[in-house]
């Protein structure tokens, strides 16, 4: 007798569920992302438990019908793809056919629907796969899911589930991603103390941003873009009839929100990334940010962005992973490139002027040629001082970490001795000047960009 068996339907739909429900914010993903596919403006979502008791979302999308909604929990049953072609340039949230059945084989489930063509609606109740009763009912149009009891038939899952305030901040910062991407529509996130997110429709994504984060980040956050950029097709080795040029895929925009480099977070969760308006979580893309922001902040320090890219739907492929959170370009080098340059150049442009001491702009000349010579009063007058070459972007950053030593030394001071070239030619015959410690009135090897960093030796 063969070893090799095929599974039973109920095991195989637990195994299933287990690649696409991780966690309640899983749960509340596959109905959101359903949720608008159908069109809906207003998107109310209710947590209680942290989503280990109850997750529902409710919805004024086009609901179903009575045989769509018995037809939707079977695996792979959709109705945004008709063929294989089709996959090349997905344009929904969903298109696996594998969320409402992978949910309602690990859960109690109730979906309530009308479609706006039939007088009454749907009622279909399921647990742990199971069709338990379909009725009609009278409901508005729209769609209604209820989720209770995840993982009450796989305790070996539901033991793996964190503490309920750590369930709902995903949730919440689910609901927080969708919200920015589609600022026209209401979001609501309700929990039996509260409500969390209360958003409703505006003209514009930084009235969202203002209704998500509040005026104290926005006002530290930059807008750029759209910055656009053509993609040209790949050159292929068949050549074009004489006369014609290279076609051209599309145009590729990026946009959002930055922060400026004195705002900075311990760790990624400031980051939102959204590619054609669908929450992703790509490294090409993180290290473009982090390229755009490199001698800025400090390194394991993070920005916060709001990044928006626009792209051909032939350009990225989102059936990666079951999830749908990760993605693949077609052009990485192009994206990475395309992000990376946009930041920079805002950021470029917003960077605000040095604001050093007035004294800190010039190095006395008699210190120069004299630097062993001890309490000589500084000059005043501007004949007896020559001035520093200015700051590069590369360089503030260490002034403002409180960079030490040599470094800050050659960065405080270029001086140039009579009759000799600039001091690199020769640093050992013109070391840096000295200058009085402020705090003992000591010589000190190098003088300070400003108050804040203190004088080396000399000192105490």
């Amino acid at each position: 007798m063969g070893r090799i068996r095929i599974l039973p339907e109920a095991v195989a739909n637990k195994i299933a569920a287990g690649e696409v429900v991780e966690r309640p914010a899983s749960v509340v993903k596959e109905l959101l992302e359903n949720s608008l596919d159908s069109g809906a403006t207003r998107i109310r979502v209710e947590v209680e438990g942290g989503g280990k008791k109850r997750v529902q979302v409710v919805d004024d999308g086009c609901g179903m019908v009575r045989d769509d909604a018995m037809l939707a929990f079977e695996r792979h049953a959709t109705s945004k793809l008709r063929s294989a072609d089709d996959l090349l340039t997905i344009v929904t949230m969903g298109f696996r056919g594998e969320a409402l059945p992978s949910i309602a084989a690990v859960s109690r489930l109730l979906l309530e629907t009308r479609s706006t063509e039939e007088p009454a609606g749907t009622r279909v109740e399921i647990a742990g796969g199971r069709l338990l009763q379909v009725q009609e009912a009278g409901l508005p149009p729209g769609t209604s899911v209820a989720v209770r009891d995840l993982f009450y038939n796989t305790p070996a899952r539901r033991k793996f589930l964190r503490a309920e305030a750590t369930e709902l901040s995903h949730i919440s910062s689910l609901v927080t991603h969708y919200a920015l991407a589609y600022p026209e529509k209401s979001f609501l996130l309700s929990t039996p103390t509260g409500d969390m997110v209360n958003v409703s429709p505006v003209g514009s994504l930084r009235d969202r941003v203002f209704q998500l984060f509040g005026s104290e980040l926005l006002e530290n956050l930059v807008e750029f873009g759209p910055v656009a950029r053509e993609i040209l097709e790949a050159p292929s080795e068949e050549q074009p009839p004489p006369g014609e040029e290279q076609s051209e895929a599309g145009p590729m925009r990026v946009a959002g929100f930055l922060s400026r480099p004195q705002v900075q977070k311990p760790n990624r969760n400031g980051i939102y990334i959204f590619v054609n308006r669908r929450q992703v979580r790509d490294r090409v893309l993180l290290h473009a940010i982090q390229e755009a922001y490199r001698n800025l902040i400090p390194s394991g320090s993070f920005p916060v962005a709001l990044l928006f890219l626009e792209m051909p739907y032939a350009e990225v492929d989102v059936n990666v992973h079951p999830s749908k959170i990760e993605v693949r370009f077609r052009r990485q080098a192009f994206v990475h490139d395309l992000v990376r340059d946009a930041l920079r150049e805002s950021l470029t442009k917003t960077k605000p002027v040095s604001t050093f001491p007035a004294e800190a702009a010039w190095a006395p000349a008699e210190a120069i040629q004299a630097p062993h010579q001890a309490q000589v009063p500084p000059a005043t007058g501007p004949e007896n001082f020559r001035l520093r070459e200015p700051f590069t972007a590369a360089q503030e950053p260490l002034l403002r970490l409180g960079g030490r030593g040599k470094e800050l030394s050659d960065l405080l001071y270029s001086p140039v001795a009579p009759g000799c070239g600039p001091r690199k030619c020769c640093p050992s015959k013109h070391p840096p000047p000295r200058r009085n410690c402020r705090s003992c009135n000591r010589w000190a090897r190098f003088a300070t960009a400003s108050s804040s960093l203190p004088a080396r030796r000399g000192c105490g």
